[in-house]
């Protein structure tokens, strides 16, 4: 069988429950997260610890190490994180508690507490993977000596690794079997990934991280222009996710149905190769797999700044306005729909699929690596590869390789840039997606109503501290985003979600529904309010882009979110709500969405 291994990678870590409960001024210390035994835990875990005692402030001590007796018999353990004035820590990592950094007096918690130890990863320290890690926990009441340790628990690490700068999304061991008469056959694999939530937001939305999975086959021994898209009819996953076939049958969607650091499971999927025209029962597949986010229904803010003067018709007429319904008029008038639109079309109140990232280099390799190799191209200007290795942009061609092995990204995690109109929108049919609408990007951007942040993370500016990333080496921005030509080129997707440094929530630059990179990095190519000719469809998985996708000019298509190079793109900001993309430029990408 072949196989497609798609890596997307993350390192974003919270904290877990709040105890409290009245004790003496030395209580004993509970350890909560990880569970004792707990297995499959991030490189870059959060450990959190309940100290009872009432009304004092409370510091604490971590100890973690591979031998359970040297923390017992009091050695010097691998990793000492001792909070006092100066918040000391031997290893890397930072202290947190109810989601901020510690600031009151003296670094110390506010009793009755919980405290939070968050490693992050660096380039020389971090968990091992596959590893048992034993660690334990004791606090002192400020000022005052430290208490006794609590009992040690232990946890193992998954097999991800914490370096990486984002979302790890890893499907191995694809098997092909159990073919019928009826034309139905069996396709098997295991999916691991970092970091998969659900929650509410702080306005009750509901929100999930999901997977989109989608096959091609070949029955010519993947030939060059034999692969075709796979018509799904079942799904399922074993543990930590729901599947949901797609109604038009391109692909399942993965509902994650907890929250993980590590998430691993095995997956079976129906395949209807009878309706796809499959006489024999020889056939090859590929499995995809694509991190997305589940926006739930609900009211939101619209248009909240006008930049730019654009005058285009859409919901509000340029105005602030609250999208309450998917709208049930056509025409003009009081309705939630772009002037003039027809009903059905997405204008982002009735709950849809977005990316978690921005398409990245590696996933567009594997999309160009599955095409007719003439409509994949070898030179700039002819088929859908481009060569410049330019800001961040390095993908590579080797005609010597047999087809399927041709294209490769040097940087798989990097956002894929300099993507013309046809060159997005294209890899979208392919995979069964579609762009996003700019009503559908803004409310990925914020809470439900009555929420008007200005930014995706809130209303704080962002600063101008700068790092270098592991990985990727050059100057970057070190929080929120990448704008403003600090790096001079795209960083990998969720960078700012990644455990390279400590970022507080807020300054992972992240939505409150998890989405990466939403006012910079690169503009995402999406459909315009002023498209009101028929309603978008999904993706038909093939390179042909579908009817009902407009075409670009005259304002049907346009850029939302931002940039490496310029400025640091606000939510409702739609300076580039018309921008055509017939040009590949190296701020241009993509993100996908999908209609339920």
């Amino acid at each position: 069988m072949n196989l497609i291994k798609r890596l997307i990678k993350t390192a974003i870590l919270t904290g877990l429950a709040l105890m409290a409960a009245p004790g003496s001024s030395f209580a004993a210390i509970t350890l909560i997260s990880p569970a004792a035994g707990a297995t499959g835990v991030s490189r870059s875990p959060t450990l959190v610890a309940a100290d009872l005692a009432s009304g004092a402030s409370v510091q604490y001590h971590f100890q973690v190490d591979t031998v359970n007796t040297m923390i017992s018999q009091g050695a010097a353990p691998l990793f000492n994180f001792v909070q006092d004035t100066a918040q000391v820590y031997a290893s890397t990592g930072q202290y947190t508690g109810q989601d901020s950094t510690i600031t009151v007096t003296g670094d110390a918690y506010n009793s009755v507490s919980t405290a939070t130890f968050v490693f992050y990863s660096s380039s020389s320290v971090k968990l091992s993977a596959n590893t048992v890690y034993y660690w334990r926990s004791r606090s002192k009441i400020y000022p005052s000596a430290a208490g006794a340790w609590s009992s040690t628990q232990s946890f193992t690490t998954g097999q991800i690794a914490s370096a990486s700068p984002v979302n790890n999304l890893a499907i191995t061991g694809v098997s092909l079997y159990g073919a019928t008469s009826a034309g139905l056959a069996t396709i098997g694999f295991t999916i691991a990934e970092n970091n998969v939530s659900t929650g509410v937001s702080a306005n009750g939305g509901a929100y999930n991280t999901a997977d989109w999975i989608f096959v091609k086959f070949s029955t010519m021994s993947g030939a060059d222009g034999s692969w075709n898209h796979a018509t799904l009819t079942g799904g399922l996953a074993a543990a930590g996710a729901v599947a949901i076939v797609a109604s038009d049958n391109k692909g399942v969607f993965l509902n994650h149905t907890a929250v993980s650091p590590y998430w691993t499971t095995g997956v079976t999927l129906s395949w209807d190769f009878g309706a796809d025209g499959v006489a024999s029962k020889t056939a090859m597949v590929k499995v995809f797999a694509i991190s997305m986010v589940k926006v739930p229904t609900g009211s939101f803010i619209y248009n909240v700044a006008n930049f730019g003067g654009n005058t285009h018709n859409n919901y509000g007429n340029n105005a602030q306005a609250t999208v309450t319904g998917p709208g049930t008029v056509t025409g003009t008038g009081t309705n939630n729909l772009p002037l003039n639109a027809p009903v059905g079309w997405p204008n982002g109140y009735n709950s849809f699929y977005i990316g978690r990232y921005e398409t990245t280099q590696g996933q567009y390799a594997d999309f160009l690596n599955t095409i007719p190799s003439g409509q994949a191209g070898t030179t700039d200007g002819l088929g859908r590869y481009y060569s410049s290795t330019a800001n961040g942009h390095n993908m590579t061609y080797t005609p010597g390789n047999s087809y399927g092995l041709r294209y490769a990204a040097v940087d798989p995690n990097a956002a894929k840039n300099f993507l013309s109109y046809e060159d997005a929108w294209t890899y979208l049919s392919w995979a069964g997606l579609r762009p996003p609408t700019e009503m559908e990007f803004e409310k990925a951007g914020r809470d439900l109503s009555p929420d008007a942040r200005i930014y995706p993370w809130g209303d704080t500016v962002p600063n101008a501290i700068t790092y270098t990333p592991p990985n990727e080496g050059g100057t970057s921005l070190k929080k929120f985003l990448n704008y403003g030509n600090y790096s001079g080129k795209v960083l990998d997707v969720g960078r700012y979600m990644s455990g390279d440094v400590y970022r507080t929530p807020a300054e992972t630059g992240a939505s409150p529904w998890g989405i990466a990179d939403l006012a910079g990095n690169v503009w995402e190519q999406t459909i315009n309010c002023s498209w009101t000719t028929s309603v978008p469809q999904n993706g038909n998985g093939t390179p042909t882009l579908p009817a009902s996708w407009p075409v670009p000019g005259a304002a049907s298509a346009g850029g939302r979110g931002g940039d490496y190079y310029y400025w640091v793109a606000r939510v409702s900001d739609r300076n580039d709500a018309s921008w055509a993309f017939t040009t590949r430029y190296s701020i241009a990408g993509a993100r996908p969405a999908r209609t339920p």
